[in-house]
């Protein structure tokens, strides 16, 4: 399942099935959500000035290591010799990218069909899939607090730089798979974001308990 999220927790696009037919550059090269950023069929914001600041940044998909840098997908910086200033990013897009593994740990932890991987024809499994994300979703908007109680949910504890885990890591959820790392080659325009984000995130949008999260202390 290739979804992405927005911060409540709720799925905004959904694409299921891909994997079993394809590599994982070509999940991503074959997702309608590439093709509609890609080609500007979706209605998505112009860039706007960052608070603070007089930068303006367009906006983007938090993702991992597996996806490719773009201008509209930022992604950790690579390795682990890294400095200060590159952690910090990187603990910043890790707390929000936090958000989707939170969607689906919970997805996965209410409805338990996705507990192995699922077996029936790729019709079905697109049915039960959407299904159950319209489903989370309703319930995310209508129920919150009783289908994903915050125990649920991974939580930072900022005092003294701990990360609790969600409940939802005590349920295997096998029917998803992570992808594997793509190809590289990224644009001097994407990693130019990038670095505006890195300087924005330990200047003036610093916040007062990173360091300490990023393990700087």
């Amino acid at each position: 399942m290739m979804a992405l999220v927005d911060a409540s927790y709720k799925f905004m696009y959904v694409d299921v099935g891909a994997i079993g037919r394809s590599s994982d550059g070509g999940v991503w090269d074959k997702c309608t959500l590439k093709e509609g950023i890609e080609t500007k069929l979706l209605n998505i914001p112009e860039p706007e000035e960052i608070p603070f600041t007089r930068k303006k940044i367009p906006y983007t998909i938090v993702g991992d290591d597996a996806f490719p840098l773009k201008t509209y997908l930022m992604k950790p910086f690579p390795g682990r010799d890294q400095t200060a200033e590159k952690r910090i990013f990187n603990y910043r897009l890790s707390r929000a990218r936090r958000t989707s593994e939170n969607a689906f740990g919970i997805l996965a932890a209410r409805f338990q069909v996705f507990k192995n991987p699922i077996r029936t024809s790729p019709t079905n499994v697109k049915d039960i899939s959407f299904a159950a994300v319209a489903l989370h979703n309703f319930l995310r908007e209508h129920s919150k607090d009783t289908y994903s109680p915050p125990e649920l949910i991974d939580r930072e504890d900022e005092a003294n730089g701990r990360m609790h885990q969600g409940q939802w890591h005590q349920h295997q959820h096998h029917a998803f798979e992570g992808l594997h790392a793509m190809g590289r080659g990224h644009s001097n325009d994407a990693k130019n974001i990038r670095a505006s984000l890195c300087d924005y995130f330990n200047n003036e949008g610093r916040v007062a308990w990173q360091d300490q999260m990023a393990l700087l202390h």
